[in-house]
């Protein structure tokens, strides 16, 4: 793994990316929607309508609920082509499977499903339209994926995310990176590309366990109700090697050091500290009145590993 800064080709303009390369040494090459995937308007002319008000076994007059980030997928094509992405063929956990239509399709493809779901009127629903093929668990994401349990063994994560907690849930994926081989995401596009490409938090945090591939972008009318702005998909292949350990004080790290990004860096994290941190970019030949935009992921990488090895809380 090797700090990127080159410049690619993507949406029809050339732009900076600053970020992790692959473990080959290069930045990993797209895969791209068939042609027409970009964008697929919403089609519900062959949903089974069997049923007083309901759609493929869902009630269909259940309103979508904005303080649970509720946007479901209409467009079948659009869901197969997003679980196409998935190539393992163990376990799978779904985040927000919403009215199933992105389960469906896991379940088509023999795959062991269980999915969380914390809007507990959709629950019915998905019991109606999947019976015993697939595991329910009705609670509050972050509650289960801060600690995935052992039992579930080596498991796939796949979600479009509740918008309203997509970075959250990222994190608690990445503490978890030891069970979590790969994913398939769904955030707004803003957001996904603060994952793939854009130093920050969610960069630094991501980078050193999975690489990252922007795959697919939607337009708002592939949703129900639509959101406000473009999403898209990312696809996350765990590393074989860190060079950071998936643990609490790194995440805190990731967060931290961004905070008031546009002040010096050193003052920044000596608002609490005692002493120690001078010696420490002297030693990594990071100037004192760098702000962390100015550093290199390596060089982010370094300091923490010097901050935890000299027992420093930041």
């Amino acid at each position: 793994m090797v700090y990127s800064d080159v410049s690619v080709s993507g949406a029809g303009q050339r732009r900076r990316i600053r970020g992790f390369e692959s473990e080959a040494g290069s930045v990993p090459e797209a895969k791209r929607p068939v042609s027409g995937a970009f964008q697929v308007q919403p089609d519900q002319s062959e949903a089974d309508t069997s049923g007083d008000g309901q759609i493929n076994g869902m009630d269909s007059s259940i309103r979508r609920k904005k303080h649970f980030g509720q946007h479901f997928l209409t467009n079948p094509e659009t869901a197969e082509r997003i679980v196409s992405f998935l190539e393992w063929k163990g376990a799978v956990v779904e985040i927000g499977p919403g009215d199933g239509i992105l389960t469906d399709f896991l379940l088509s493809r023999g795959l062991d499903v269980r999915v969380v779901e914390r809007d507990h009127e959709l629950i019915p629903g998905l019991k109606r339209r999947f019976g015993s093929n697939l595991k329910i668990i009705s609670a509050d994401a972050l509650d289960v994926m801060g600690n995935i349990p052992e039992a579930w063994g080596q498991t796939a994560v796949i979600s479009n995310l509740p918008y309203n907690i997509a970075s959250p849930l990222t994190f608690h994926f990445c503490r978890n990176v030891n069970q979590i081989p790969e994913m398939v995401l769904m955030y707004q596009r803003e957001v996904a590309e603060k994952v793939t490409t854009d130093l920050g938090p969610l960069n630094l945090a991501v980078g050193p366990f999975f690489e990252t591939n922007l795959v697919m972008t939607l337009k708002p009318a592939s949703f129900s109700p639509p959101p406000k702005v473009d999403s898209a998909v990312v696809h996350f292949v765990r590393r074989k090697n860190f060079e950071v350990k998936p643990e609490k004080d790194y995440f805190r790290f990731c967060r931290r050091i961004f905070e008031n990004r546009r002040k010096m860096l050193y003052k920044n994290i000596m608002k609490n500290q005692s002493g120690g941190m001078s010696e420490i970019f002297k030693k990594l030949e990071i100037s004192r009145s760098a702000r962390v935009d100015q550093l290199s992921v390596r060089q982010l990488l370094a300091l923490y590993r010097e901050v935890r090895e000299n027992g420093i809380q930041i």
